[in-house]
């Protein structure tokens, strides 16, 4: 007679451990100064993340799709909360030379005069001949980043060179919301009223071709499930940039040179939804 073996179950613990009780232990030190805020970026065949070979690649992206720097996720649109703009000159080094990180990074107002150089940069003059430096203008917004579920990760975007005319353009449409108040008088909406939807569109001039933003209006903050909540985050969000506590580091780019002299009036790709 055959011997039957049973063997004995693994017992399942039924312990649930209610981590809302502890909310924020163990980060006691962490400040939003040790936090990385992360890019939101647009691939194209320059990004490092698009090449098998480098480190920062990830599998799955594709030209045009927009992905986060930090946790290389990626989709094909984003929706946005933008929250405090800003702008900056960033002086850098020559690519592929010094440190990688700015030279000098200065208010609108400090930016000296610039001329287009013989690279295609921007440059001051130093005893008569162009700096060996170059000084981007860059446009920065600070936005939350909005999941289907209503939860949302704060981000940046930055915009320079021929997308330096799209932070026009959204600028322009997000001051043109307005509400009429109890007075009668109609007011401009913070920033933080609507959401976005960011996309990317192929953009080309004659020499070069590229991947740009295309921005459309979405719809109220107040049509979210949770809008309190999301305009104190918006608000925070933005003070803390406001106060420096919270200053993430430009990144250089490796933007095709053929971009910077673009001036058509078409290398814009801006609308509104209906």
């Amino acid at each position: 007679m055959n011997k039957v073996t049973v063997k004995k179950k693994t017992a399942v613990s039924t312990d649930v451990v209610d981590f809302s009780t502890m909310s924020g232990s163990g980060f006691e030190n962490v400040t939003s100064s040790e936090v990385a805020i992360p890019f939101l970026k647009i691939a194209s065949s320059q990004s490092p993340e698009m090449k098998k070979t480098n480190s920062k690649f990830v599998d799955g992206l594709e030209e045009g799709f927009i992905f986060n720097s930090v946790t290389k996720d990626f989709w094909e649109n984003i929706k946005v909360v933008p929250c405090y703009f800003r702008v900056r000159g960033v002086e850098w080094e020559p690519l592929g030379t010094g440190t990688g990180a700015p030279v000098n990074i200065y208010r609108p107002e400090d930016i000296p005069t610039l001329h287009r150089g013989a690279d295609g940069e921007d440059h001051y003059m130093v005893n008569g001949q162009p700096s060996q430096t170059y000084i981007v203008r860059t446009a920065e917004y600070f936005v939350l980043r909005m999941n289907a579920d209503g939860s949302f990760e704060p981000a940046q975007i930055i915009m320079q060179k021929t997308q330096y005319k799209k932070s026009k353009y959204w600028n322009t449409t997000m001051l043109s919301q307005k509400m009429k108040s109890a007075d009668g008088q109609y007011k401009d909406l913070p920033m933080f009223a609507h959401t976005y939807t960011m996309s990317a569109v192929h953009e080309s001039n004659s020499k070069n071709d590229w991947w740009g933003w295309k921005i459309d209006l979405d719809k109220s903050v107040n049509d979210l499930s949770n809008p309190a909540y999301i305009v104190r985050e918006a608000q925070n969000f933005k003070e803390l940039v406001k106060s420096g506590d919270i200053d993430p580091a430009p990144e250089q780019t490796t933007i095709n040179k053929e971009e910077t002299i673009v001036t058509h009036k078409d290398d814009v790709t801006f609308g509104a939804s209906q």
